[in-house]
């Protein structure tokens, strides 16, 4: 594998572990259970996808990382600093497809910048996207109906 396609690869992975990450926190600062389990439904995915790239990057003979401890703790802490003492459904999914649109964001930059890396790299870069607009989209219907 070579440098471009490692960093790619790399970050499509640390991302979608830190999403597992953030989900998983988020769905317990929600009230409704459709939301909530959908939430923990993309952990799942997001999980799958993350083991999934880090198989390829081994497959091409370098080492996967992980999401920094420092990285996951300050997130986690500011899950807890904003939703503290409450359980807005609401405001939860709102953060979480905000979350969702700055991984899109992110994921297409990142693969502009490493435009040479490889097709099967840049395949786990769009379905890392597809999967954040599937988020998306099974947010919003989780959330028809509530106010």
């Amino acid at each position: 594998m070579d440098g471009q396609s490692y960093k790619l690869a790399t970050k499509c992975a640390k991302g979608a572990k830190m999403g597992a990450t953030a989900l998983s926190h988020m769905a317990d600062y929600c009230e409704d259970g459709k939301v909530r389990e959908t939430m923990r439904e993309y952990v799942v995915k997001h999980r799958n996808l993350a083991k999934e790239i880090d198989g390829a990057i081994a497959g091409g003979g370098k080492q996967p990382k992980d999401v920094g401890k420092i990285a996951e703790w300050f997130a986690l802490k500011g899950i807890e600093f904003k939703f503290a003492g409450e359980h807005d459904t609401q405001a939860v999914a709102r953060s979480a497809v905000s979350g969702a649109d700055k991984a899109i964001e992110t994921l297409e930059r990142e693969a502009r910048t490493y435009s040479l890396a490889d097709p099967e790299v840049c395949d786990y870069v769009r379905r890392t996207i597809e999967l954040e607009r599937d988020f998306k989209d099974d947010m919003a219907t989780a959330m028809q109906g509530k106010s």
